[in-house]
């Protein structure tokens, strides 16, 4: 899975006959991928009919644990790394369009 952040400003067209247009001109693309995994299930049972749940117990907590630490490490360090990364690269960013709320107009694409 792919996740794209896009930064971009609006211009607008020359007005024709029927139409406003306005355009957006991107100025900045992030990809970040994804790899998405889920914990098995666990079951136990002779036969196909008889398939009964058992409880993850203390090791399984503990494993997801560790797991959801490791992502939270991962994530972290990814952030540091954008932000770091973009506060050295400036130049090609546009001039803020306004001081109040939301300063670039951005979308979120997923691609899976």
């Amino acid at each position: 899975m792919q996740i794209c952040l896009s930064f971009y400003e609006v211009k607008s067209k020359q007005p024709s006959w029927f139409t406003n247009k306005v355009e957006r001109l991107h100025w900045e693309h992030w990809y970040i991928n994804l790899n998405v995994a889920q914990h098995p299930k666990t079951h136990s049972g002779k036969s196909h009919h008889s398939k009964v749940l058992v409880d993850p117990g203390d090791s399984a907590l503990e494993e997801r644990s560790i797991r959801r630490a490791a992502l939270v490490n991962i994530s972290t360090g990814g952030f540091v790394s954008i932000i770091k990364f973009v506060n050295e690269k400036k130049v090609h960013v546009p001039p803020i369009p306004n001081l109040e709320g939301v300063s670039f107009p951005y979308e979120i694409t997923i691609s899976t």
